[in-house]
């Protein structure tokens, strides 16, 4: 399917590896200029030269940690002054706060707040009026389940996601006039090295001794029974940002293989 979006520009944060890498490589594919980032200078670096190299596409990246505003500032600095603007941005930096609540520390939230819901607000922030000036933009941006579904396990990344559903219903209504689509996608279990650094947080919760039962008992709450693959999250953000989506706003897609069993 033509997505309709060759020749746009897009940011994508977090964007060396996982659901961020596999978001970058659908851009390019669809004819789109990238411009990525990672706190990490050579797992970006070389997946930037591995994208350019299979796609043929326009890809470039810089090292930044969206946690400090002025990293923000010059990520999309730097996009405009390499490919004169911005029409996409893809808020996918971030971290996910496991456990339950006696383990939750100010530290661990505030790290959270900052990474997720400062950190996609203050891209939105500076890239919004770029977009709502040309009348045409696309915002998604990677939140999580447990806004919609509280799980004591996951107490803390709840917090945080319950706000990001209220930015991204809240600016889909402001920018909505503007041609300005501001959506969301909810991800469940997903192989990705997040889930790697969560695994024995998540033994401990189900009471196993290893990866191999929890990953088991974690696929058993959804239909599909398994894991689900960073380019099936990264199909779905392309076309959320596609002219294929053009009328659709405001949402917040469950990508989780049925796990929510919530009516929205």
């Amino acid at each position: 399917m033509d997505l309709g979006i060759k020749g746009r520009v897009a940011i994508v944060t977090g964007g060396g590896r996982g659901i961020g890498r596999e978001t970058a490589r659908e851009f390019l594919q669809a004819g789109v200029n990238v411009m990525t980032c990672s706190r990490t200078k050579d797992e970006v670096e070389n997946t930037c030269a591995e994208l350019a190299k299979l796609t043929g596409g326009k890809i470039k990246c810089i090292v930044a940690d969206t946690t400090k505003p002025a990293d923000i500032q010059r990520l999309v600095d730097e996009t405009v002054k390499a490919f004169g603007t911005v029409d996409i941005l893809v808020n996918n930096a971030g971290t996910m706060y496991s456990g339950r609540f006696e383990e939750m520390t100010d530290e661990g939230l505030q790290k959270q707040l900052d990474t997720k819901l400062f950190g996609f607000l203050r891209a939105i922030r500076i890239v919004a009026p770029i977009m709502r000036e040309k009348k045409w933009g696309r915002i998604v941006s990677m939140i999580g389940g447990a806004g919609k579904e509280p799980d004591p396990y996951m107490f803390g990344s709840a917090i945080t996601n319950s706000a990001l559903l209220n930015m991204t219903k809240s600016l889909s209504t402001e920018f909505g006039p503007d041609n300005v689509l501001v959506n969301a996608v909810c991800p469940g279990w997903v192989g990705t090295a997040l889930w790697r650094q969560h695994a024995k947080g998540l033994q401990k919760e189900l009471g196993v001794d290893n990866e191999d039962e929890a990953r088991r008992l974690a696929t058993k709450k959804n239909a599909l029974g398994r894991f689900g693959k960073p380019e099936e999250l990264a199909n779905a953000i392309a076309f959320l940002c596609s002219e294929r989506a053009s009328y659709i706003t405001g949402v917040s897609l469950n990508l989780d293989g049925g796990r929510l069993k919530g009516l929205w």
